[in-house]
């Protein structure tokens, strides 16, 4: 896993956890209002893994990450 961002500094925040080796594999929405409002992530760690899920005090951010993978080349 690349750290160049999760530094102990930013890894002790107390409003932040890392789940490594996960995917989301469910957004969950509150459609209440008068539009749908993303507010938690389900996520796994496999197909046939237990699911887990969080829900946001604020706001979801959603990130789309492909790491290592043969369509991103890195420069050395």
């Amino acid at each position: 896993m690349d750290s160049a961002y999760l530094t102990p500094e930013v890894l002790s925040r107390p409003n932040l956890t890392v789940a490594v080796n996960a995917s989301a594999t469910r957004i969950i929405f509150d459609t209440s209002g008068s539009s749908p409002r993303a507010t938690g992530v389900e996520f796994a760690s496999s197909k046939d893994s237990p699911r887990f899920c969080v829900r946001a005090k604020k706001e979801v951010i959603l990130s789309y990450v492909t790491f290592m993978s043969h369509s991103v080349r890195v420069a050395h």
